[in-house]
């Protein structure tokens, strides 16, 4: 079956989605607001452009005007490889914080919607000339990997969600926003999203461009891994295979405690954060551990 409800083209401000319907009360009754209070939301997430508290004030607008309870927000490079992740939730961000890790270390390129963030297009929805952004919706019913359903839509009890696709200055952003508490209305969504889908993603790349200043330089370097000595690359490749530091200390003849300092200098001289972020920037080039894959869910 297929995943996707619709694959809208928003070009500028208007969604051109052909099932979408626009005439849900919800929609009336909030385009009937005066401007200055409608759109004060969006003031409020510019002022908190490349601050931690970015994303969650963006899905603190969209839950107000659309009902989403979280928010992920992933950027991709030319290759269909995740830069850098980041989640918000109104409700539960252990939830979303927990879901998103998953994904990204797991299962990012099972998502029904792959094809078109890596491509660009896909059979069933080809890329159009001018065409500056997608509007995609999902249903868990729709998707056909039963583990991927189970893990990112039913174990959460996520009961559908909508995504924005954008391309700016070569990598793709896809930000994606779930729903629990209320059902997806993929009409109300087309509507608003319509309207404000290219400022969404404007403001969601240009967070990335303050967020991440070194990310240029970094995409020059030929090898960011070089900075890491023998063992700490060595660590460093088991972790991205998803080891823990005791599986990976049994494996170097090391202490765990050992491993978590190797772990330690890695992130810091990669320039991350945590293991999400870490996991972000993919495999190293070469040197792959080749007796143990990428470890599998239960």
């Amino acid at each position: 079956m297929r995943a996707a409800m619709v694959c809208g083209i928003i070009s500028g401000k208007r969604a051109c989605a052909p099932h979408a319907r626009q005439s849900a009360q919800e929609t009336r009754q909030w385009i009937a607001q005066p401007l200055a209070t409608r759109d004060a939301w969006l003031g409020q997430c510019v002022a908190d452009i490349g601050r931690p508290r970015f994303h969650a004030r963006l899905l603190e607008g969209i839950h107000a005007v659309l009902g989403a309870d979280h928010f992920s927000h992933l950027s991709y490079d030319p290759e269909g490889r995740i830069r850098h992740a980041a989640a918000a939730s109104v409700c539960n961000q252990p939830l979303i914080d927990s879901t998103t890790d998953i994904y990204v270390k797991h299962l990012y390129r099972r998502d029904p919607n792959y094809p078109l963030v890596r491509d660009g297009s896909t059979p069933e929805a080809p890329a159009r000339s001018g065409a500056d952004l997608r509007l995609l919706g999902m249903s868990p019913k729709g998707i056909g990997d039963a583990e991927y359903r189970r893990v990112l839509f039913d174990e959460p009890g996520f009961t559908g969600k909508v995504s924005l696709l954008g391309l700016q200055g070569g990598h793709r952003c896809y930000l994606n926003f779930y729903f629990s508490r209320v059902p997806l209305d993929m009409g109300h969504a087309a509507t608003l999203l319509g309207q404000y889908g290219s400022t969404l993603m404007g403001l969601a790349c240009r967070h990335d461009e303050l967020a991440f200043p070194q990310e240029e330089e970094k995409e020059v370097e030929c090898d960011p891994w070089s900075a890491l000595s023998p063992r700490e690359r060595s660590t460093a490749e088991w972790l991205m295979e998803g080891c823990t530091a005791k599986e990976i200390g049994r494996k170097m003849a090391l202490s765990p405690a050992t491993i978590v300092t190797y772990k330690e200098r890695i992130f810091s001289k990669l320039g991350v954060g945590s293991l999400r972020e870490f996991l972000a920037l993919g495999r190293p080039p070469e040197r792959r551990p080749a007796s143990l894959g990428p470890r599998q869910l239960s």
